[in-house]
Order: C-alpha cells, then structure tokens, then sequence
C-alpha cells in the first residue's frame, strides 16, 4: 500500500506542475484521473502473483541508459539506411527469451521494439519473432546485444556467466 501512496504523491505533483491550471473543475478531473490511473496501478501488481514492483533500481537505471546509447546508435544506423548510404536488408529472426518471469519477457520484447530497425513482432513463452532491417542487427540480436543488458532481476545464468 505504501508504494500506491507513494507512486500517489508522485502523480499528484506531476500532474499540477505539468497543467499549470488550478481551477476547482480541472483539480477535480486531475485527481479522477490520479484515482483511476492508481486502481489500474493495483489491479495491474495482482495480475501476475509475484506482486511485480516496478521502483527505480541502480540496474534499472543502468538498464535505462544502456537502452538510451542502443536507441541512439541504431537511430544513426537507420538514418543511413534511409538516406541509401547502407543497404535495407530487411529480415525476421527467432530469438529465445531466456525469461520465466512476464515481466521480464515483456520488458525484453519491449526494449527490442524501442530500438530504431528492430520490431518485435510474436512473443510466446520462450521465443521472439523480430523484424530487423539490417542483417547485422539480426546477427546482434542472436548474439544477446539487448539480453546482455537486462536489468540483473531478471539476468538469467548463460554457459558464459557461469563460469565467471
């Protein structure tokens, strides 16, 4: 219940900074909106039953900004392609998602599709068909370029981290 409160405080405060508008009419459809967005919220943890909270970590904001460097440097590669500078060597591959939590598979296919050149196009409990428009950027996505930085919650133990 705390984190309903807190993720509550959060929302409220963003809300009037970002309205600017403190008229009783829109203070009213601000805190409707806060209350429904907050019984969403919880009906949402119950779903899967590990009650997932979602609260800024240090790998998470690792995670975050690794993903930020992947967007940018995949944008660059797309504008090439675009502009005609490289080829569009438009292909679909099979990954394993090596995850068993939701959460994670969600994330992982999630974090694929924000990568300029790459959509996740079907996710099933073990495997992620991907669309990339680079044949290196299917090589990439083989070789664990976005599975390499999963938050550590979710990192799972490979033939190669196991004998670290």
């Amino acid at each position: 219940m705390s984190h309903l409160f807190r993720l509550g405080v959060i929302l409220v405060v963003v809300w009037l900074l970002l309205s600017g508008i403190y008229e009783p009419l829109m203070l009213s459809f601000g805190a409707l909106s806060i209350l429904i967005s907050l019984w969403l919220t919880k009906r949402m943890l119950r779903i899967d039953q590990e009650q997932f909270t979602f609260f800024v970590t240090i790998s998470l904001v690792k995670f975050l900004a690794q993903l930020f460097y992947k967007v940018i440097v995949s944008n660059y590669d797309v504008t090439l392609r675009v502009l005609g500078i490289r080829p569009v060597e438009s292909t679909f591959i099979t990954i394993e998602v090596p995850f068993d939590n939701d959460v994670a598979r969600v994330l992982y296919a999630n974090a694929i599709t924000l990568t300029p050149g790459s959509a996740s196009i079907a996710l099933s409990d073990h495997t992620l068909l991907v669309h990339t428009i680079s044949e290196q950027g299917a090589q990439d996505l083989a070789q664990g370029d976005i599975l390499n930085i999963m938050p550590k919650q979710y990192q799972v133990k490979t033939l190669e981290n196991s004998n670290e």
